[in-house]
């Protein structure tokens, strides 16, 4: 699903397959803040690859600190 502007949206399945978890995990991580909350439209939820890759980016970088303390 995409607006106007090219902004992405991807379903819960379609990002659950992406990350290789299950929709129980996906909820979880949201309920816990841990991911970015969805975005509602009708009876389904959608997030933005602009979120994604910023929780991508986030998630990375602590690893990625880690290693230039060694």
């Amino acid at each position: 699903m995409t607006l106007n502007d090219n902004t992405q949206f991807i379903s819960k399945h379609e990002l659950c397959q992406h990350l290789r978890i299950s929709v129980r995990t996906l909820e979880n991580m949201v309920r816990d803040g841990s991911f970015p909350p969805p975005i509602r439209l009708g009876k389904h939820v959608y997030w933005t690859e602009k979120a994604v890759a910023a929780w991508k980016r986030r998630l990375v970088a602590a690893q990625e600190a880690w290693q230039s303390t060694i």
